[in-house]
């Protein structure tokens, strides 16, 4: 190809504006839909790529054994084992991140930022790029933050913040450290930074996170440096568990139950892996599952394949049109090269200039994108990304341009000058049907499976959550009911207008993230899911008891100790005879060191987790480290209101979050209604490309049965029988579409539901949509021609 032939190329292009226009934007959104998907699928796979050596980090994961069917694999680790990783004699690098969010104010705005506490070895594994300050002498102070260069110009619209303060839990942090953005695809992303002995922390969470073996409110990372052993790491981290206070505590019945097994086993998962990592899908930091992205991978191909096959159909069209030119240029001496480069260029034109309108609509559509699958990309059109693109766009005008070539090959210039050479040969009309044929299958796959998300997200997320939702808000605080404060505010909030009752608990109902070991008399300990609430807890969500009593403000207070509320999923764990049974009944830890717990009252279950897991047997404590708030009022609007008026009186330097708990459900299942989102719109472009290939095949078969039209009503045949002949061709192509679409969408649905315990009643109706969509399309696309078909004259159509 030389640039006389694109210059043909272009010409023949702005000769029929509308086949050009037609041609290049159905590729143009197919490659667009393609270049945004895939850009997703990339963006995925390149998690932590911009650490440097990231080959040597390593997550240290641990599991917990006393529970192994229940359990799994977690990135969060007992900060302690960071100590015996350093103290085992290893050449390593290891450092904490205990993550959150803070609420700072900054003169005077409030706003809620990613707070992390790192140790000093972060600097050196991570090696963040510092853009201002001293990063090592800010993590050494207990008064001092760093910031990311966002977050700064966030807190004080500039990045010159060294020596500026911000204020955070009444206490006063200097900045000392100005550092540049976290890529997009991290799984550490943070807005500040601060060291591990900062005084954000007081003394009792200080010990609860760094020296006690049974919590994970953190991540530990370690580098290996030449010459470690990473066994040799693991066997020390071993040996201190085994000589913790911990371990000793365990009860010869939690013993007998490890079997001889580890209280806690202990391995290294690689940096690179943690983004995907199948293991740790269900812990607090991002993570993304490699099926989703792989199917994305392919419905972007097979989105951007169809668009292709749409032009080749059209294309092939176009040559046919065109064998008189053809012929002509044989007869002149135009050899079979010449025929191939002037062919190949054209198809490569075109699918150049539709790759350049491609990234624009993509460009454009980015915002959105974006939005919609709750990522930031900070590299999708980047050179690589750009080049790829081009080099794509190139392939594909090979590709495509293949068989029109090869068409034009064949022209044989005598028959076609003649005006005999019309006509598609057998083979060539085969190779358009089973095009048109994938196309339909691919537009009823992704409608069934879309379909099947669609109302598996909405049945999951109007599930019986337990309690009623609509009178609840929730809100949350940054201290407990033990500050006078909190309890001033609680008080406040019981006051407000249109509030009916306050219940407050140390997590949110919908996150169940506690666990311990609890045992009934004469039984074996078994692991449970504990939530802390105060008296007025089951009140606030309108829960009656099963049997026994709830915590009533009448009868119990905070510190009421020995008194325990378990649901009715407990009373079965527990090996309970029914829930009358267990009234009275007394439950203790396997250790014995804590004071025997009476069953006063069975609550019925209330669904702290997803449809993916089962209903969890829980256990109430009355106590007072809450901080959750659950508000049950006539009218939320309003309250709400009066909450937002309330909150800063007490609380001027904290950001106020109340969330209906209607939304707050939802919120659970927002990763499939994401997925449903992208199928759907992806489901309508893979519809619209099937019906504009099959509006180019009906038109095409119109025209190439023309006279057989003809001669079938100079034989008496009706126009409904001619209708009918135009539209059996069709129906033959959705049935085979049907075989090969149909199953592909059943089978994705199942591996879709598969990992719920709750499933919706999906059947087969979604598939039988799918192909009563596919029908009305294909009929829709056909209508046009089938009348025109019904409506040939005779005597004209044989005078041309």
């Amino acid at each position: 190809m030389n640039l006389r032939d694109f210059r043909i190329g272009w010409r023949l292009l702005a000769k029929e504006p509308a086949y050009s226009a037609v041609v290049i934007m159905g590729l143009a959104v197919g490659f667009a839909v393609c270049f945004l998907l895939l850009g997703y699928v990339r963006h995925s796979l390149s998690y932590d790529r911009a650490v440097p050596e990231r080959e040597r980090i390593f997550r240290l994961m641990q599991h917990w054994n006393l529970f192994s069917s229940e359990l799994r694999w977690h990135d969060a680790a007992s900060l302690p084992a960071r100590d015996a990783a350093l103290a085992s004699g290893q050449p390593i690098l290891a450092s904490t991140v205990i993550d959150g969010a803070v609420d700072v104010r900054a003169g005077d705005t409030v706003q809620k930022i990613g707070f992390a506490v790192v140790d000093p070895d972060f600097e050196k594994i991570f090696r963040p790029t510092v853009l201002a300050g001293d990063l090592r002498d800010t993590l050494s102070r207990p008064d001092a933050l760093a910031l990311t260069h966002e977050t700064a110009v966030k807190l004080f619209g500039r990045a010159d913040v060294i020596g500026q303060t911000v204020v955070f839990d009444d206490r006063t942090f200097r900045i000392g450290a100005v550092l540049a953005d976290q890529p997009a695809a991290t799984t550490l992303p943070f807005d500040s930074l601060a060291g591990t002995n900062t005084s954000a922390w007081n003394e009792e969470y200080r010990d609860l996170v760094t020296r006690n073996w049974g919590s994970a409110h953190g991540r530990v990372y370690i580098k290996l440096l030449p010459g470690a052993d990473p066994q040799a790491l693991l066997d020390a981290v071993q040996r201190a568990l085994r000589a913790s206070p911990r371990y000793q505590r365990q009860s010869p019945d939690q013993l007998a139950r490890l079997g001889g097994r580890n209280l806690i086993d202990f391995r290294l998962g690689p940096l690179a892996d943690a983004y995907l990592d199948p293991d740790t899908q269900d812990s607090r930091t991002r993570h993304g599952d490699r099926n989703t992205i792989y199917g994305l991978t392919a419905v972007a191909v097979l989105i951007l394949l169809l668009a292709a096959t749409n032009y080749i159909n059209l294309a092939t069209v176009r040559t046919l049109r065109r064998q008189r030119e053809i012929a002509l240029r044989k007869v002149l001496g135009a050899a079979a090269p010449a025929v191939v480069r002037q062919f190949l260029a054209e198809s490569v034109l075109v699918c150049l200039i539709a790759t350049g309108v491609g990234l624009l609509l993509a460009w454009l559509l980015l915002p959105v994108f974006s939005d919609l699958v709750q990522r930031k990309f900070d590299h999708m059109f980047d050179p690589a990304a750009l080049a790829a693109s081009l080099a794509l766009g190139l392939l594909l005008g090979l590709a495509a341009g293949a068989y029109p070539t090869w068409s034009a090959l064949r022209v044989l210039p005598t028959t076609a000058l003649a005006g005999r050479g019309n006509a598609e040969t057998a083979s060539g009309l085969w190779l358009r049907r089973i095009l048109t044929v994938l196309q339909l299958a691919a537009a009823m796959g992704l409608t069934g499976t879309t379909l099947a998300v669609t109302w598996q997200t909405h049945y999951a997320s109007t599930l019986n959550p337990g309690f009623a939702p609509e009178p609840l808000l929730t809100l949350g605080t940054n201290k407990d009911m033990r500050d006078a404060r909190v309890h001033a505010f609680r008080d406040a909030l019981a006051r407000l207008p249109g509030v009916i009752e306050v219940g407050e608990s140390d997590t949110p109902v919908t996150a169940s993230v506690n666990s311990t070991s609890l045992r009934r008399d004469g039984g074996e300990s078994v692991e449970i899911n504990y939530y802390q609430v105060s008296p007025e807890f089951f009140d606030a969500y309108g829960l009656k008891p099963v049997a026994g009593r709830l915590y009533n403000p009448a009868m119990d207070t905070m510190h009421s100790i020995g008194r325990v509320v378990i649901n009715q999923s407990a009373v079965k764990k527990f090996g309970f005879a029914s829930a009358q049974d267990a009234i009275g009944q007394t439950l203790a830890s396997p250790s014995g060191h804590e004071k025997p717990m009476q069953i006063v009252g069975v609550a019925p279950d209330i669904r702290h987790r997803t449809a993916r897991e089962p209903m969890q047997a829980s256990v109430f404590y009355l106590g007072d480290k809450l901080y959750e708030f659950t508000v049950r009022s006539q009218n939320q609007l309003t309250v709400q209101r009066e909450i937002e008026r309330l909150w800063p009186t007490f609380f001027p330097n904290d950001v106020l979050q109340v969330t209906r708990m209607g939304t707050q459900i939802a919120e659970r299942y927002a990763d499939d209604l994401r997925l449903a989102k992208l199928l759907a719109a992806s489901s309508v472009i893979a519809i619209a490309i099937a019906a504009f290939g099959v509006y180019v095949l009906a038109a095409y078969s119109v025209q190439r049965r023309t006279r057989e039209i003809v001669l079938r009503k100079l034989y008496g045949a009706s126009g409904g029988a001619i209708g009918g002949l135009v539209l059996q061709e069709f129906a033959q192509l959705i049935c085979a579409g049907a075989l090969l679409g149909l199953p592909a969408a059943w089978i994705a649905t199942e591996r879709y539901l598969a990992p719920f315990t709750e499933r919706a009643p999906v059947g087969m109706w979604t598939v039988l949509a799918a192909l009563m969509v596919a029908a009305a399309v294909a009929l829709g696309a056909t209508l046009r021609h089938t009348l025109a078909a019904m409506r040939i004259t005779p005597i004209l159509a044989l005078r041309d």
